[in-house]
């Protein structure tokens, strides 16, 4: 088996924290957003931190790298779990479909952040309120596959966390969707959410890499 690299999801991951600390900072020094913490007060939502000008540059600059990253990572990872002897016909082309379509959906968001008009705030809307349930499919797919397979990973601990986070980021969404109905102004409690299980998204992919790091050492081992 060959070793994949472990450090990609990382890197991934480096990109996007980089890219919305700075933006949220620009917007703060120039005054775009409100001051407050972002984890606990919720007052303002990721992509307000980068839509307006100077921080936008930055999001764009750092997130759109970050999304093509995660295309190659999910085409890794067909080919990894083809490796691990997983043949399916459903899950390959599933991982292709949802992982890949769904960083390819995040470009499209970015790059039409800030942009005025109608027709690209549609656009927008489309494209983010689909990637979140693109990429929770591919994560919880992928998590069960390694959970199947779990003798090949070191840490068997390993894919319950990942299963667990994937069903943690879906229950949010669920909430989301209830205080939606319920509360008069789910604003705040939306902004949280998307904090929390934007945080927990990048911790499922640094525990990719672990995987993937994992599965090379314990093939190692056994050859």
């Amino acid at each position: 088996m060959r070793r994949y690299p472990y450090l990609l999801p990382v890197l991934a991951m480096a990109l996007g924290v980089l890219g919305v600390a700075l933006a949220l900072s620009l917007s703060r020094r120039f005054e775009l957003v409100t001051h407050c913490r972002v984890f606990i007060d919720g007052c303002i939502s990721i992509s307000a931190a980068g839509r307006r000008e100077p921080a936008v540059f930055v999001f764009r600059a750092t997130i759109i790298p970050m999304a093509t990253l995660l295309m190659v990572i999910w085409w890794l990872n067909v080919r990894w779990l083809r490796e691990l002897g997983v043949r399916s016909f459903v899950i390959g082309p599933a991982l292709y479909l949802f992982g890949i379509f769904s960083p390819a959906l995040l470009i499209v968001y970015i790059a039409l952040i800030g942009a005025p008009g109608e027709p690209a705030h549609a656009i927008r809307q489309f494209a983010i309120t689909s990637y979140f349930p693109a990429a929770l499919v591919a994560k919880i797919v992928l998590s069960l596959v390694l959970l199947a397979r779990r003798p090949l990973v070191i840490n068997r601990q390993l894919p319950w966390a990942m299963l667990l986070i994937a069903i943690a980021v879906l229950m949010l969404a669920i909430a989301s969707v209830v205080l939606e109905i319920v509360l008069d102004d789910p604003s705040r409690a939306h902004h949280l959410m998307q904090w929390h299980g934007t945080s927990a998204y990048a911790v499922w992919y640094l525990l990719l890499g672990l995987a993937w790091f994992s599965a090379a050492g314990r093939q190692a081992q056994s050859s």
